[in-house]
């Protein structure tokens, strides 16, 4: 399941159609539950808590842009956690969003 979370981030980044440098609403929704999905993908709960936090990516704007520090940290956050194996402590770039 994470593989395929990660493979739908990626496939989203590429399609998103917003301008370089630049993060949609969407993009950062599931690179987030991608790196969540791993993250907690060793846990008991660990598939309900990936359902959870990607369906609320369903919701969200293919289109609308976020503020490019907030999505920049939190992208940084997502990609340190897909590094870690699952049950890591938190990466240092996390700190403040978790």
């Amino acid at each position: 399941m994470t593989l395929f979370a990660l493979a739908a981030t990626v496939a989203l980044s590429t399609s998103s159609g917003t301008r370089p440098n630049t993060y949609s609403e969407r993009w950062l929704c599931d690179l987030w539950a991608g790196a969540q999905c791993h993250a907690t993908s060793c846990q008991k709960d660990g598939k309900e808590r990936c359902m959870a936090v990607s369906k609320q990516c369903q919701e969200t704007s293919k289109r609308a842009e976020v503020d490019a520090s907030r999505a920049q940290k939190k992208a940084a956050c997502a990609r340190a956690l897909l590094a870690q194996t699952c049950g890591a402590p938190k990466p240092a770039e996390c700190d403040g969003l978790l």
